[in-house]
């Protein structure tokens, strides 16, 4: 009897399915926005885009900035700026409206002359209180337009002051920060520092240039009036009164 042999096993490993699973549905289809109409793309407004990608700051962030770099003595000497413009446009408009250097009817000049010779006429012909009453009017007529001009003239003279205060002050911050960093010293701290410091110094004197300016103008208009007023007043009483030629002289 002869065996018959058992068949062969083939242990040879089936190929494994190394594609890879679609997890996408088959049933998706892309998003499709549609067309889009060049009639409502704006040309200008893509070239703004274009030029301006960052919005700049306002000028109200920017001069507020400016001052904080200052610090307390760059803030004062920008209220002190406000004060000295609005002074000037305030006294520039009043001086403007008086017309101190005019001579027709309704001038100040015209007005002196009239008051003079009224005064003349009212005290029996007495010179000394014609002209005194003269300039009393002159004197009321200068009185409200002298108002404002001791405070420019201030300003003036205590601008650079406070702004020389701020370049010290900021020179002591720097050298103090010097102190602090030891012997790792950075030139750019001492170099800020100083340009800091002179940024006081400078503010101060482009408010006291314009105050002094303004101060000076006024003071200078003031001044002419014045001697226009009194050359006024001694004509008027010289016309009204002729001095009377002295006796002695004549039979000498």
């Amino acid at each position: 009897m002869t065996d018959t042999p058992a068949p062969a096993i083939d242990t040879t490993p089936a190929p494994a399915n190394t594609a890879p699973a679609n997890t996408m549905p088959a049933n998706t289809a892309p998003v499709d926005a549609g067309p889009v109409d060049p009639a409502a793309i704006d040309p200008a407004a893509l070239e703004a885009a274009a030029a301006t990608p960052d919005a700049p700051a306002s000028t109200l962030d920017a001069v507020i900035g400016f001052l904080d770099v200052g610090g307390p003595v760059l803030w004062l000497l920008g209220i002190l700026s406000v004060v000295t413009l609005a002074l000037i446009l305030a006294k520039f408009l009043q001086f403007s409206t008086a017309r101190l250097n005019g001579r027709k009817g309704r001038a100040p000049l015209a007005a002196i002359a009239t008051a003079t010779t009224e005064a003349y006429s009212a005290t029996g012909a007495d010179r000394a209180l014609a002209a005194d009453a003269g300039r009393r009017l002159a004197r009321r007529i200068m009185q409200p337009l002298e108002g404002g001009l001791a405070t420019l003239g201030m300003i003036a003279m205590l601008s650079p002051l406070i702004g020389l205060l701020g370049t010290v002050l900021g020179m002591i911050d720097a050298f103090q920060a010097l102190e602090t960093a030891g012997s790792t010293v950075d030139p750019s701290l001492l170099s800020a520092g100083i340009w800091v410091a002179l940024l006081t110094t400078a503010a101060g004197l482009v408010v006291a240039i314009p105050a002094t300016l303004g101060h000076g103008w006024f003071e200078g208009r003031l001044s002419r009036f014045a001697d226009d007023a009194e050359c006024t007043i001694g004509d008027t009483v010289a016309h009204l009164a002729p001095a009377k030629p002295d006796l002695r002289l004549a039979a000498e």
